[in-house]
């Protein structure tokens, strides 16, 4: 009898289970028709597959039935473990490298694998990996992300703090290890309004919604996700632009346009010119979008030589905008300010003013009184008809130096020529040197000539004594 009743549970649970997928297009279809937003922020579907569902893994063992046509499984293993492996209904194994990309999408984070499957093979499945036990196989199904409302009017670069909740079929996800999955990101896009300065800017992204109970999330992992942003773009109209992703799937919406203004408070700073008077920072603010009398601006002044000054201003206590700084050094001051106000729509608001500089330098020297100009210009004067004196003097100097080089070079070339001329009264005529030098030539010639003419005698002389020798032999014979 207990067996009995025991198999009778079964079947009706089987029964139950068999009518909930039966019913589940029906479901999605009254599901889209009642959730056509007013609010579009309401409307953003991460995953589209069958309601919500939790398998239990039992010996890492689960089962698809055969009316599913579309399931995305999530697994979660110990950290940095490898990838699971998947077993079929019929013995075959998909793993994470190696599986019918054509029906199968798979993504393996350090701590999870995501999978989804279409026309999953109804039947026993089996998973074989490090799966931590508190992990169950979740079917995802119908996936939006609830955004805080974004404030209608924000200043440039305020710091500014959102929440948001996933919900899953309006309920909150229960499976905490799947938030870790899920990417939240907030953008703003420019309405490109030419009366703004924001005309032409790109698509910003302003940051992350996180679960992580880090910065201003208060606790992680409890289903709130918290945006912590600094809004670094030009003034103007944006439109605020939410994008969920995972691995597998990204979904995007947009909310009601908001108008960033420029920043509500602007420091300008009188440089003083002189030393005992001090520099002067007024702020001015912007009336027409905060509260005046609400206003709280605190920071410090940065002096070149590394000293600085508090601000802590406290419109509501009555405290003055304008900030006298000391000027007892020179070079560059930094002013760093953070803002908290309240807008015209009763919103408090915090911004930071960016690192505004400013150069403070010696006082120059005043320069010379009327008569100093008088005396100096009278001076300058009497100076310049000086130079054109001395200029007049040095000319006739000059004048006098080239007359005087120029009469002894003239008495040089003079008594030359006449130097000139007496040597050449002394030096012998051309004829008398041509005779000297032919009475020379003749004496130099006269003992050759001498020499000879005396032994042309003497050869004749001994001619004359061979031709009588010769006369005498003849005779003799």
């Amino acid at each position: 009898m207990p067996l009995a009743w025991t198999r009778i549970q079964g079947i009706l649970v089987l029964f139950s289970l068999l009518i909930g997928l039966l019913s589940f297009p029906l479901a999605i279809g009254v599901a889209a028709a009642a959730d056509e937003p007013a609010d579009p922020r309401r409307a953003m579907r991460l995953l589209e597959s069958p309601p919500r569902q939790q398998i239990p893994l039992a010996d890492d063992r689960f089962r698809i039935d055969y009316e599913i046509e579309e399931v995305t499984l999530v697994f979660f293993r110990d950290p940095d473990t490898a990838p699971i492996v998947v077993i079929l209904p019929d013995g075959s194994k998909w793993y994470a490298s190696r599986h019918p990309r054509e029906d199968v999408s798979w993504h393996s984070g350090h701590d999870y694998d995501m999978i989804r499957i279409r026309n999953p093979m109804p039947g026993p499945w089996q998973v074989s990996g490090r799966i931590r036990p508190e992990s169950r196989v979740m079917v995802v199904t119908d996936i939006e992300f609830i955004p805080q409302d974004f404030p209608e009017l924000a200043f440039v670069g305020e710091r500014m703090m959102m929440t948001g909740r996933i919900l899953e079929n309006g309920e909150p996800i229960e499976q905490r290890d799947f938030r870790s999955v899920v990417r939240l990101e907030l953008f703003l896009h420019s309405t490109n309004n030419p009366e703004f300065d924001n005309f032409g800017t790109p698509p910003t992204r302003i940051g992350e919604f996180l679960d992580d109970g880090r910065g201003l999330d208060a606790r992680p992992r409890d289903g709130i996700f918290t945006g912590e942003f600094v809004l670094k773009v030009p003034s103007g109209e944006y439109i605020p632009h939410y994008r969920v992703r995972t691995p597998l799937h990204q979904r995007a919406t947009d909310a009601s346009p908001i108008l960033v203004r420029r920043r509500p408070v602007l420091p300008e700073v009188d440089i003083s010119t002189h030393e005992e008077e001090p520099h002067v920072m007024r702020l001015r603010l912007d009336e027409e979008y905060i509260q005046t009398d609400d206003l709280v601006i605190s920071g410090r002044i940065e002096f070149p030589n590394g000293e600085f000054q508090r601000v802590s201003i406290s419109t509501k206590q009555g405290d003055s905008l304008v900030v006298r700084i000391p000027n007892y050094t020179f070079g560059v001051f930094e002013v760093d300010l953070d803002v908290h106000g309240t807008d015209v729509n009763g919103r408090e608001f915090r911004t930071t003013i960016p690192t505004f500089e400013f150069r403070s330098q010696r006082p120059r020297d005043p320069g010379p009184t009327p008569e100093e100009l008088e005396r100096l210009e009278r001076e300058a004067q009497d100076a310049e008809h000086q130079a054109r004196i001395d200029a007049i003097a040095d000319e006739r100097q000059q004048k006098r130096q080239r007359f005087m080089w120029i009469l002894i070079f003239n008495i040089l070339v003079a008594s030359g020529f006449v130097f000139y001329l007496m040597l050449r009264n002394q030096l012998p005529s051309p004829e008398e040197r041509k005779e000297k030098k032919a009475a020379k030539a003749r004496k130099k010639a006269a003992p050759k000539a001498a020499a000879e003419a005396k032994k042309a005698a003497a050869a004749a002389k001994k001619k004359g004594d061979a031709k009588d020798s010769t006369e005498s032999t003849e005779k003799k014979g």
